[in-house]
């Protein structure tokens, strides 16, 4: 569905006025934005994008305040910010007896929709109570909702304001870790493997990552170079590491040479091992 332009700010909480901020967006022949477009900053590139171009849940979320058109410049544009106590309405994919604190996450198809959430990595939950009844017990079916944005999905949150937010990466598929995943925790449901990022990350860069299943999760330290070890954990120059048990996890952080695994469930010596 191609996007139109809206203005989906209802309200803050508080009574505090919309805040927005100055974007990077690319030339509008690359990647037009109508306004309304719930958006991502793309820490590749280095422009925010349509969320619904993006596949891994990666999200660092505004919202565009205007648009961007095919024969626009590359330029700063502005974008709103998402915190806390703002109230945004979007159409959903479906209309639903939506309650408070319902979760619901990006469409993959249309950045100006939601979807009910299914998988427990909402993006934004239900504020709006409009479809309650005045009598009896019976929820109206909406087509839209009014949400609130989790902070820690919010550019604005992450990059600016820069608050202690723990990010929740969930897959059942083999995944490359980012710089900016860093603090992340990556709940792997399936027999996969998670790819530490690049040895140029920062001194401190750590990541937990977390068995959802009784399956075998792999840990790659090596993506550069054959020489990384994982100290503290059973391990070899340029060996990865494995996981087998639903609950087992380790806590990993870059020391500028190797990656330390400063905490794990279960023993290091017990249920991670390492593979030749």
């Amino acid at each position: 569905m191609a996007a139109v332009n809206k203005f989906p700010f209802v309200k803050n909480l508080r009574g505090a006025e919309m805040l927005t901020f100055p974007g990077k967006v690319q030339a509008g022949s690359t990647q037009a934005i109508k306004a309304g477009e719930i958006c991502t900053y793309d820490e590749t590139s280095g422009y925010f994008i349509p969320a619904d171009a993006v596949a891994d849940r990666r999200y660092s979320l505004a919202i565009a305040n205007e648009e961007q058109k095919a024969d626009g410049l590359a330029r700063y544009m502005e974008f709103i910010a998402l915190r806390p106590d703002d109230v945004f309405e979007f159409a959903v994919d479906a209309a639903a007896q939506l309650t408070l604190g319902d979760g619901l996450e990006l469409t993959a198809s249309d950045s100006q929709k939601l979807t009910r959430d299914v998988d427990g990595d909402a993006v934004a939950v239900v504020v709006g109570k409009d479809n309650y009844p005045e009598t009896g017990t019976t929820l109206g079916y909406r087509s839209y909702a009014q949400v609130s944005f989790l902070p820690v999905y919010s550019y604005w949150e992450q990059n600016v304001l820069k608050g202690k937010l723990k990010k929740l990466i969930s897959t059942a598929a083999d995944i490359t870790l980012k710089p900016e995943d860093c603090g992340a925790v990556v709940f792997v449901t399936a027999a996969k493997t998670v790819t530490l990022p690049s040895a140029t990350v920062p001194i401190g860069w750590n990541v937990t990552v977390v068995v959802g299943a009784d399956a075998a999760v792999v840990i790659d330290p090596k993506p550069d170079t054959a020489c990384i070890y994982i100290k503290g954990a059973k391990q070899a120059a340029g060996k990865y590491i494995s996981m087998t048990d639903i609950a087992d996890y380790v806590e990993l952080m870059w020391d500028g040479t190797d990656w330390i695994a400063v905490a794990s469930l279960s023993g290091a010596d017990a249920d991670i091992t390492v593979e030749t």
